[in-house]
């Protein structure tokens, strides 16, 4: 009886420790703070992030079918609705995360790194970095 015990008790003090938030404000605690958010993001839009990457490896492969063609002006409203989602909900999150350490910065290129971790090519990244600048105005 006691086995069973140790072990569940050994299992709970792992799966704490795998789960411990790091130290408030050390790079750790921001990198984790931010892979946190950008996953949630990632997941909120993964049908949105699925396509970028298909048209992506469309444009690199110099093959892009008549049908993605045609639905390129649909998905520029879907890529400013993307980049929309993250500038009113994403971003707030971690400029929040970041002014609780009492160094507020603009996380103004975190959309662009977290879309090339999701493997999105150069070539849209800079295309949604213009759509970016066009819904400023």
């Amino acid at each position: 009886m006691l086995k069973p015990m140790i072990g569940a008790a050994a299992l709970l003090a792992l799966s704490a420790c795998a789960s411990l938030e790091p130290e408030p404000c050390t790079a750790e605690w921001v990198e984790w703070k931010t892979d946190r958010i950008l996953s949630d993001f990632a997941r909120a839009n993964s049908s949105e992030l699925r396509s970028l990457r298909n048209f992506a490896n469309q444009l690199e492969d110099g093959n892009m079918s008549p049908i993605t063609a045609l639905r390129i002006p649909a998905m520029i409203e879907d890529f400013k609705a993307l980049a929309e989602d993250f500038e009113t909900r994403t971003l707030p999150t971690l400029n929040a995360a970041v002014e609780q350490c009492g160094s507020p910065q603009k996380l103004i290129p975190a959309f662009t790194k977290f879309l090339r971790k999701e493997g999105v090519g150069e070539d849209v990244i800079e295309w949604v970095e213009f759509i970016g600048t066009l819904t400023e105005t």
